[in-house]
């Protein structure tokens, strides 16, 4: 009988947005996307302020340095290298000690390691900065006995549900080995997409979420290589499910808190329309539960 693999994730956990205005983007998060923060906090060895929220079934962790331009803590640096935008992916396993022993065993390399969490590093991942973690978050709804992951279902202008965690990775085909071969992930037959550039698309499912992977037809003009080779954490977008992409589009542009600049995407793109928020890029499609 083969024992549990300490690497399989119990759920995904949050996608980090890092950005240098924390209570400009909690706003946005709430009153435009439609979330709901359950913690704040501010952690000083870090200079370091944080908002976890939920946009629907999603789990974002939005983080920004208090003084941007001291460069002596660790945020202020990523932002002054890398500029806003999502910072990393992070996945609850049920031990992360074992985990890290397993990491050991299997020679992946970790980047950081902290109480109960390993951020391994993106050349054992193909180019995904990713968090495994035991941690519970601190009031996190998720725990609650009756929360549903539907609670956002029913809005027409707001996401209701995450359709992917979009990935632009360094090593696509690395990346795609590691989610299925270290973390139990189920890869689906790959195609082709002509949006944001021509690209073979694999999906591979982990724990409860799906991971879109991009690999470039072409990487020499390629935009997405481009990004993928620069400093990131390989986390290209968020695509959100929306009941009615148009009023949601509206009502991005033209709200109480912000306007943002929402493009109409063309007939084929897979999603219909396209937004970046301090960096991070958000897609829309439609899904009219």
């Amino acid at each position: 009988m083969s024992l549990p693999n300490p690497l399989h994730p119990q759920r995904y956990l949050h996608t980090i947005h890092a950005a240098r205005e924390c209570e400009r983007l909690r706003h946005i998060y709430c009153d435009v996307f439609g979330g709901i923060v359950f913690s704040e906090n501010y952690y000083g060895p870090e200079d370091r302020d944080a908002a976890l929220l939920y946009v629907a079934d999603h789990m974002i962790e939005v983080m920004s340095p208090r003084h941007t331009d001291d460069t002596r803590f660790m945020y202020a640096r990523y932002l002054a290298k890398s500029g806003p935008g999502y910072h990393s992916i992070s996945f609850r396993v049920a031990d992360a000690e074992a985990a890290h022993r397993r990491c050991d065993e299997l020679g992946i390399l970790i980047n950081t390691v902290g109480p109960g969490l390993i951020f391994l590093h993106p050349k054992s991942t193909g180019g995904l900065i990713m968090e495994l973690t035991d941690h519970r978050m601190p009031n996190d709804p998720w725990d609650l006995p009756n929360w549903r992951r539907d609670w956002a279902a029913g809005r027409s202008h707001k996401p209701h549900a995450l359709a992917h965690v979009i990935c632009a990775p360094r090593v696509p085909g690395r990346a795609i080995r590691f989610l299925v071969e270290v973390l139990d992930g189920t890869e689906h037959e790959p195609v082709r997409i002509d949006w944001p550039e021509p690209a073979i698309a694999t999906r591979v499912d982990v724990a409860d979420v799906a991971l879109l992977v991009l690999d470039p037809v072409s990487p020499a003009t390629s935009a997405l290589a481009e990004f993928a080779n620069g400093p990131n954490g390989g986390v290209y977008a968020l695509g959100w499910k929306v009941a009615d992409p148009t009023a949601t589009a509206a009502w991005m542009r033209d709200n109480h808190t912000c306007n943002l600049e929402v493009k109409a995407l063309a007939p084929g793109a897979g999603y219909s329309h396209a937004l970046v928020l301090d960096g991070a890029r958000h897609w829309l499609i439609e899904d009219p539960v």
